[in-house]
């Protein structure tokens, strides 16, 4: 039997694979690998239009610490809860008052009389020379105190361990919970896929509740009854980036919302009915950070931001 024409016939084969192979490879190197249609334009969605910015950075205060974790503002100062102390600095910048913690904390309110500091699983309340008057009962393993909310003798705590928000009264006695389900079948409450979950008053007394996940921002009755919101999950500039945003919102003297987000990090004012008014700070004002500063804003309508990777607050002025 004459095997040339099979020897010939399995050689040109093999020739054929090893070029079909090289060719594949050759197309999948970077220079060489097609326009993906369906791939994002990062830098497209981080531009914004330079007249959208009507806020400066005026500015900028070092921190002396290692790990900031959050910021208030009351009495004309700044309260920063930081590694295991509490701080306190005027708008100056100069260091006034430093309290030793129990804990590592998580968050920090502050009231014209008290400071109340949220660490992991349990709230703790000071007076403002930073002594603690009280530590609360903690509330468990599964617990993760993200953010801290009073309103006169109410104090709101969100959870985002277990998805949901705390009721106290302010000296400590605790009076319920609720899950952001807005009836009793209902299958979605707070969906909160990262460990950012904000909780706010605004000027008139009325609760917001962040729900990240469906980048929402959520009223609610002061007894846990849900009452409205609003939400915007475009990718541009109106909306909120990534999966579960806005990671930390405040509020301006007007009702107006003061929001930061994280991964595409920037800072925005939405007006009361949750349109999108204007940018404090354009994603170019954070360079290669990934973290949502905190927010603190004052009766005049000052705009404190604080940068945890940079370890600074940044103080934003509408132009």
């Amino acid at each position: 039997m004459n095997k040339r024409p099979i020897i010939i016939f399995l050689l040109l084969m093999a020739a054929i694979i090893v070029f079909v192979i090289y060719k594949d490879l050759i197309s999948k190197r970077p220079e060489n690998r097609s326009v993906n249609p369906y791939e994002y334009d990062v830098v497209k969605y981080k531009s914004v239009d330079s007249a959208m910015v009507r806020y400066k950075e005026a500015q900028v205060i070092s921190l002396n610490t290692r790990a900031p974790r959050g910021l208030a503002y009351a009495n004309r100062k700044l309260y920063i809860a930081s590694d295991s102390l509490l701080q306190v600095i005027t708008v100056d910048g100069k260091e006034v008052n430093r309290a030793k913690l129990p804990a590592s904390p998580s968050c920090i309110t502050v009231t014209d009389q008290s400071i109340f500091i949220g660490f992991n699983d349990f709230i703790a309340a000071f007076d403002l020379n930073g002594k603690m008057t009280g530590r609360w009962k903690p509330l468990g393993k599964k617990t993760l105190i993200t953010s801290l909310a009073v309103k006169d003798n109410l104090l709101f705590a969100a959870d985002a361990g277990s998805r949901k928000v705390h009721r106290y009264s302010t000296d400590g006695k605790y009076l319920g919970v609720f899950d952001g389900k807005s009836a009793k079948d209902s299958k979605h409450g707070f969906i909160i896929p990262s460990p950012y979950f904000d909780v706010a008053f605004n000027h008139d007394g009325e609760l917001w509740i962040a729900n990240t996940g469906k980048r929402a921002l959520e009223q609610y009755y002061d007894n846990g009854t849900f009452r409205t919101f609003w939400s915007n999950d475009e990718v541009g500039i109106e909306g909120f980036w990534g999966c579960c945003n806005p990671a930390h919102f405040t509020f301006l003297p007007d009702g107006s919302f003061v929001t930061s987000e994280k991964n595409n990090v920037r800072i925005k004012v939405y007006k009361p009915s949750g349109a999108l008014d204007c940018v404090v700070a354009p994603s170019e004002k954070f360079p290669n950070e990934e973290l949502a500063p905190a927010l603190a804003t004052t009766p005049e309508g000052d705009i404190y931001a604080l940068d945890f990777q940079k370890k600074e607050i940044r103080l934003f002025q509408h132009k």
